[in-house]
């Protein structure tokens, strides 16, 4: 009667010892990160940066060449960024379309002549970017990068001025607008309220035209 109870005592002893050894060994296996009981093949390519993709920046350093007219400028290109949309003697050029504002036109090539203010709008972006300034070109998360004719739509933010569009609407040479069908930019409220001054002090060319521009 003894030794029959001793018997499987004794067997479930030893299965008790065998499991211990088993989850003792299993304890010097590394683990994948992120996969719970997966053994890692290479410490090595766990511990390597994940890759992150990057799209076009958000803003480009550059400098004016020339001023076009009250909204446009043109200023040295940025490779992969600011691609060359024209070609002055051996000068390649990128232009930029001022994001949000609209002055009036020159008309270089029509017979009309320049709209009103037109000229005075020119002249006073040229105040503002002067060839050779350094200044950087921003674009608008919500707005496209560039128009039909391969020109950036764009804020330029000099060392002076914050916005160069803005203070053209703040001195009355140009109005907020942007495409019909297209988001607005984020800075249109603050060319409004910049506008709504303008007009009722007759700043710039508001002194002198019955409107500016197609704002």
């Amino acid at each position: 009667m003894k030794c029959t109870m001793i018997r499987p005592l004794f067997g479930g002893l030893i299965a008790a010892v065998l499991c211990i050894v088993t989850l003792t060994g299993c304890e010097d296996l590394p683990m994948a990160p992120g996969i719970p009981g997966t053994p890692s093949t290479s410490t090595a390519a766990a511990q390597e940066p994940a890759q992150v993709s990057s799209g076009p920046p958000a803003a480009v350093e550059t400098k004016v060449i020339r001023v076009i007219d009250g909204d446009t400028v043109a200023v040295q290109p940025v490779d992969g960024v600011l691609k060359v949309t024209d070609t002055r003697g051996d000068v390649p050029e990128h232009t930029v379309r001022l994001l949000g504002i609209d002055a009036p036109e020159m008309n270089y090539r029509k017979d009309t002549g320049p709209e009103c203010g037109a000229k005075a709008a020119t002249d006073h972006l040229g105040g503002i970017l002067p060839q050779g300034l350094p200044v950087t070109v921003q674009f608008d998360p919500k707005s496209d990068r560039t128009d039909r004719y391969g020109r950036s739509l764009a804020y330029v933010i000099t060392p002076a001025y914050n916005d160069a569009a803005r203070q053209q609407v703040i001195d009355g040479y140009a109005m907020p607008w942007f495409p019909k069908g297209e988001p607005e930019p984020q800075r249109i409220p603050e060319y409004r309220t910049a506008a709504e001054k303008a007009t009722a002090l007759h700043a710039g060319a508001h002194s002198q035209c019955p409107s500016i521009g197609r704002g």
